[in-house]
């Protein structure tokens, strides 16, 4: 072979090796965990838990952003939920992401703007009526792959999860099925969550619906 030709065969082998590394990657951040099932009946307690509403993640317009009217509308649901839920003393656990794995966060900086990844401006939450009585940090999409989640509801005897946030095809639905894995309950406040496929999102739901969890 020639010099030419070689060059050519080591960026072919280069190139498949990054897709099927940035697969792996991808795989292991979209799959749900599972995890030790819990006795729900000794666990009486809900929990509020408001997914990735992140600066970076609720922005207007723009290829990344949302509609104003349908974001403004989640918002103000959230905001409802978060405030009834510290009137009634339900915790209330705010989930931020991170992109960690190297080749996501390669492709989120060059195609992405950067939303989500280590030095972002944009990590922080969004504005809440009330103080989140836990805070997550997670990198993957389902809350329950950061541990202190499941230490947190466990010392708190929380055995139903309200789940509100963004996106409901990827970490809210993530975070269901692990919840469900543990063999938690799991509410979903519709109008407090965020989607931009709505029709993924339906499929997501009629599946989440087939293993027990419920659309409120």
């Amino acid at each position: 072979m020639t010099p030419l030709l070689w060059a050519l065969a080591a960026i072919v082998v280069v190139a498949l090796l990054f897709v099927l590394e940035l697969r792996r990657e991808l795989k292991a951040a979209y799959t749900p965990t599972t995890g030790e099932r819990i006795d729900v009946s000794l666990r009486p307690n809900l929990a509020l838990l408001i997914i990735d509403m992140q600066e970076d993640f609720t922005t207007v317009g723009g290829r990344y952003g949302w509609d104003e009217a349908y974001l403004k509308a989640r918002i103000e649901a959230i905001d409802i939920m978060a405030a009834k839920a510290k009137k009634a003393d339900i915790p209330v656990i705010a989930i931020r992401h991170v992109y960690r794995a190297p080749l996501i966060r390669l492709m989120i900086r060059l195609f992405g703007e950067g939303r989500g990844i280590p030095g972002s401006r944009g990590l922080g939450l969004m504005r809440l009526p009330v103080e989140p009585d836990f805070e997550v940090l997670k990198a993957r999409s389902d809350s329950f792959s950061s541990p202190e989640l499941e230490g947190y509801l466990a010392a708190k005897q929380i055995g139903t999860l309200l789940l509100t946030g963004l996106d409901g095809s990827y970490c809210v639905q993530a975070t269901a099925n692990g919840a469900l894995n543990r063999g938690y309950r799991v509410e979903i406040v519709e109008d407090a969550l965020l989607s931009r496929d709505q029709a993924d999102w339906g499929r997501q739901v009629a599946a989440l619906k087939g293993r027990g969890a419920v659309l409120i």
